[in-house]
């Protein structure tokens, strides 16, 4: 956690003053949006005053508390969120094969929730879709160094594609770039490629496929490709094509058939959410199709694929958060008072992140063995609450309760592989 002179400093320079009583200061109005949401699923102002009554000896009114959520608070608690980012903890982490083909591998993806109506001009979301307000969070992080790059929050309305170009400043060679297929357009790839990283991305079936024949851009249409699937002997299609109509953008594009259960599922989720389906709705449903701008020689196909579909340890990632930190239980209350609400909320998702990282390294050297983050946050949840001041000072206290919870994460917190699929430590080809 920050230290309290970091917490004050961030304090004054919000202008984040408390009128009504001199002993409520900074650091213990921020340990009361933190450990309330521990205790209660969506705190209200009573149990907030009852908290701070009985542990700290400070008598707040209802109404005191309600005027201390206001746009000077939502500030404070947003900057001691950018600050723990931006005084990230470098973690040991564990020794992988890929750390010799890549220097990051990025994951990036979204969450949504809905929100109380009440809140759309804040958050505004999809009225058409019954969530005319929505909360959304983008998280990005590096699974190889469990560095989080990015976590901010946001409405639902803002454009996955728009928050994806704004990062790719920050983009470094080397690295490889796995994220959903909203954040991709044709222009993204070259944008990557021009910053020597990789990506590994589905492809968007709207887009059409060109081989180059004869100095000529001939089309390859989803029969043809599917039929050259089945003629294959290796049963796949993986070679150098042209994608878009105007771009011509030469990419690596991977392909091969689905199962007939796997291709009948897509295609009834395509029906629910389009209703009418077309014939290249019906051909698309067949195929897993990929591009990315890795060699044959460099990366097989099968490993293309595993690699992609690590992207899904972010949507764990975000089931972890609604589950155990309940980020998607909200009721109705004033938007100052929700932001603080979910900027200490993400604050509690790193200081778990932080933790966990800081565990998996040495319960693998010892046991070679992964933890499962469910069961792990699930102990911190509770732990927490026994260490509520330990945690903003770092002290013996402080290492003998990490110490302690390392040995509970290896006890209690371990993953349990499923034979049916790999883990995550074959894929990454943990050392």
């Amino acid at each position: 956690m920050l230290p309290e002179s970091e917490i004050l400093r961030i304090a004054k320079e919000t202008k984040f003053v408390i009128r009504e009583s001199k002993k409520l200061n900074a650091p213990l109005f921020l340990k009361m949006l933190l450990y309330d949401q521990l205790q209660y699923d969506n705190p209200s102002l009573q149990q907030h005053a009852f908290g701070l009554e009985s542990t700290d000896h400070i008598v707040v009114s209802k109404e005191g508390l309600n005027k201390r959520f206001k746009e000077t608070t939502v500030a404070f608690t947003e900057k001691i969120l950018e600050a723990y980012l931006a005084n990230s903890i470098n973690h040991d982490t564990i020794a992988t094969v890929l750390k010799d083909k890549f220097t990051a591998i990025r994951l990036l993806d979204s969450t949504e929730f809905k929100l109380p109506d009440s809140l759309v001009k804040v958050f505004p979301g999809y009225s058409s879709a019954g969530a005319a307000s929505c909360a959304a969070i983008q998280f990005e992080y590096d699974i190889l160094s469990k560095r989080i790059c990015s976590l901010t929050l946001g409405n639902a309305k803002q454009s996955d594609k728009t928050f994806a170009d704004d990062r790719m400043g920050n983009i470094k060679a080397g690295e490889l770039i796995i994220r959903d297929l909203g954040y991709y357009s044709i222009d993204s790839y070259k944008k990557i490629e021009d910053k020597e990283a990789f990506y590994i991305s589905r492809l968007k079936s709207q887009i059409k496929i060109y081989e180059k024949k004869n100095d000529r851009y001939v089309e390859l249409d989803l029969t043809k490709l599917i039929n050259r699937i089945r003629k294959s002997s290796k049963h796949n299609f993986d070679q150098r094509v042209y994608i878009g109509c105007k771009e011509k953008k030469e990419v690596r594009l991977m392909a091969w058939l689905l199962e007939d259960d796997a291709q009948k599922n897509r295609l009834a989720k395509k029906k629910n959410k389009k209703g009418a389906i077309n014939n290249n709705d019906i051909l698309w449903s067949m195929l897993n199709v990929f591009v990315t701008n890795i060699t044959k020689e460099d990366m097989p196909l099968q490993q293309a694929y595993e690699l992609y579909k690590i992207r899904w340890q972010i949507e764990l990632m975000f089931k972890i958060w609604k589950s155990i930190l309940k980020l998607d239980v909200v009721r109705k209350m004033k938007a100052d008072r929700l932001k603080c609400y979910l900027y200490t909320k993400l604050l509690w998702i790193l200081l778990c992140w932080d933790i966990t990282a800081i565990s998996e390294p040495i319960i693998w050297s010892k046991q070679q063995k992964l933890i499962s983050l469910h069961k792990c946050y699930a102990l911190l949840k509770i732990s927490a609450l026994e260490v509520k001041d330990v945690l903003f000072d770092v002290n013996e206290k402080l290492k003998e309760w990490m110490v302690n919870m390392i040995n509970l994460f290896g006890k209690y917190g371990l993953r349990e592989n499923k034979k049916s699929r790999k883990n995550i430590a074959e894929i990454l080809q943990y050392k």
